[in-house]
């Protein structure tokens, strides 16, 4: 992973982040309702969450990768063809408006347990992971030093993002505007395209 891969990974993993999802409504509204740090506390579950997802990903895709040898090259094309599909489907899809279920209790750790559950119940999140991975890192001889990069571009991406909206959470739920949902995805949705096309094209 050479410095154009970060700078590719990083606004790429910011956009889905970003993107009006259950999550997002979750830290927004623990956030608006019971304070800023009850939001934070919601977002250090998501990435928890996102981290195990993202070393499993890892892990997984090494150990395929050295197993499957050349034929490793029809796992990432398929993963490439999967992140086209994804992309297709963002810019297809008319946004997902600001709603959570209700969580009871207020105490932080129900604030981090549910981000931690709300997270780990989007089974898509390792697929995702799983596909976006291989652009970045040599799965065939992976790299500590850039697995690590990319947990910490995990962290920093998914939980920077995440506490801007717990930071905003007030003026989010007062002037929340569900047509800035659609140009979002789509913005997201041409990442994924051109991520996916990269990796089914790349040698």
């Amino acid at each position: 992973m050479d410095g154009y891969g970060v700078l590719l990974l990083i606004p790429v993993m910011m956009l889905l982040a970003a993107l009006p999802s259950t999550s997002v409504a979750l830290v927004v509204v623990r956030s608006a309702r019971l304070g800023v740090v009850h939001g934070l506390w919601v977002a250090v579950g998501i990435v928890v969450a996102d981290l195990l997802f993202a070393a499993l990903a890892l892990w997984g895709m090494s150990e395929l990768a050295q197993q499957l040898g050349g034929l490793f090259a029809l796992v990432r094309i398929a993963a490439g063809l999967w992140l086209v599909w994804f992309g297709i489907s963002l810019i297809r899809s008319p946004g997902t408006a600001l709603q959570a279920r209700p969580i009871t209790g207020s105490s932080k750790t129900v604030s981090f347990l549910a981000g931690l559950a709300v997270t780990l119940g989007d089974i898509k999140a390792i697929v995702f992971y799983a596909s976006l991975f291989p652009l970045f890192v040599d799965m065939h001889a992976p790299d500590v030093a850039h697995l690590v990069a990319v947990l910490l571009i995990t962290v920093f991406s998914v939980g920077g993002v995440k506490a801007v909206y717990a930071l905003l959470a007030q003026r989010l739920v007062r002037r929340s505007n569900p047509r800035l949902q659609p140009p979002l995805s789509a913005i997201a949705g041409c990442a994924m395209i051109g991520a996916g096309a990269w990796l089914v094209t790349r040698p």
